[in-house]
């Protein structure tokens, strides 16, 4: 009965060591600005329909990392086929959205989100669609560059296991981007 008590005090005494070891050391995680151009590519290209008259499709996304601003950049091209007066036209253009990355705990993935629509030019487009166009191309691209994770964390190891619930801090350094979680 004493060696069983024993035993049992030595586990409990090392869970909460490791415990204690996990929670006070971050696990830090550097994503590179290769990994999350992989990540982009593979989702592209994506196109968008608005009610039956206009299509836009996005394709090759570039990034650029922001360390002062401590976000991402994405430009992407873009082609636009709406009907205007029965008659379809196909035009083209070019989208630059800024973005933050965020952690989804549930899914143990990263995001980017609060996308915001920097710049957005599509050429050839009457005035009076203007701001329709514009206003359908900066939804669709902010919607879809929220739904997919450019980055996800994979239990390797026990620490990593443990360290994948909590984010304590994202920044943008040159081209990588360093993630700290923890307990």
């Amino acid at each position: 009965m004493k060696k069983v008590l024993i035993v049992t005090l030595l586990l409990v005494l090392v869970i909460a060591g490791g415990l204690l070891y996990v929670r006070s050391e971050p696990f830090n995680i550097v994503i590179t600005q290769t990994q999350i151009d992989a990540a982009l590519q593979k989702k592209f290209p994506v196109t968008k329909t608005h009610l039956l008259i206009s299509r836009i499709t996005y394709a090759n996304p570039h990034l650029t990392l922001l360390p002062d601003s401590n976000r991402i950049e994405v430009g992407l091209n873009a082609e636009v086929n709406i009907k205007i007066a029965n008659e379809s036209k196909k035009l083209g253009g070019t989208v630059l959205v800024t973005s933050a990355l965020a952690y989804r705990n549930e899914t143990k993935q990263f995001f980017l989100s609060t996308p915001q629509i920097n710049n957005l030019e599509i050429q050839g487009i009457p005035q009076q669609y203007l701001e329709k166009v514009t206003n359908f191309a900066s939804s669709a691209a902010r919607e879809y560059l929220q739904e997919f994770p450019v980055y996800t964390l994979t239990a390797k190891n026990a620490k990593t296991a443990a360290a994948k619930l909590l984010l304590k801090d994202v920044q943008v350094r040159g081209s990588e981007i360093h993630v700290k979680l923890g307990l």
